[in-house]
């Protein structure tokens, strides 16, 4: 039997995450962590060109270079394990797992607890694309052509229209007058740009 995954999307906001490594998948954690508010500490021995620039506008994230040992594992809550080597990922996994830790192993599905989404946000919309880490180029492929069908521009809108329904649920606190507002507004749409003669 092959069991589903349940997507989530995770408050990282405090939360002490580890990525051991320095090149290209580590990059793209260091991108995908960018805004969560969550505490990053990178270890490595040694720092691609491109994270070092990463690393040069936070100062914030704590990095250093040289190997990986085990006690950097501890009082971790997620770890990302953005090694080329699959035997350094499962043996530092067996670790973490131990340890109650989560671990993403990227690239290695098999030495991972969870796996990462490519990610299109519109606004106060975020979509989430997951292939449960066994082709991460058609996750890529997707997130693009969503971001061609979900111009900038929309981004606005949607904030736009979030905005009025805050503002909908303090003009009209009852539920159930909230839904025949909305009800009557798309009722007009319709009439107005949809309504066949």
């Amino acid at each position: 039997m092959v069991f589903k995954k349940y997507p989530i999307f995770l408050n990282l906001e405090n939360k002490n995450i580890l990525i051991v490594g320095g090149g290209n998948a580590c990059l793209e954690k260091l991108y995908g962590l960018e805004f969560t508010g969550a505490k990053l500490h990178v270890i490595s021995i040694d720092f691609s060109d491109d994270v070092q620039i990463f690393l040069n506008k936070y100062p914030d994230i704590s990095a250093e270079k040289r190997a990986v040992k085990e006690e950097d594992l501890n009082h971790r809550d997620i770890i990302f394990l953005a090694t080329s080597d699959s035997e350094t990922n499962k043996n530092f996994r067996k670790i973490a797992k131990e340890k109650g830790i989560w671990v993403n192993s990227v690239d290695d599905p098999k030495n991972c607890d969870f796996y990462s989404s490519s990610t299109v946000t519109v606004g106060p919309v975020q979509f989430a694309i997951s292939t449960d880490g066994k082709f991460a180029g058609v996750s890529s492929t997707l997130r693009k052509l969503f971001e061609e069908i979900l111009p900038e521009e929309d981004h606005e809108l949607m904030e736009t229209i979030f905005e009025m329904r805050r503002n909908l649920k303090e003009i009209l606190p009852d539920q159930n007058e909230r839904r025949l507002a909305l009800k009557e507004i798309i009722r007009n749409l319709n009439s107005k740009y949809f309504h066949k003669s």
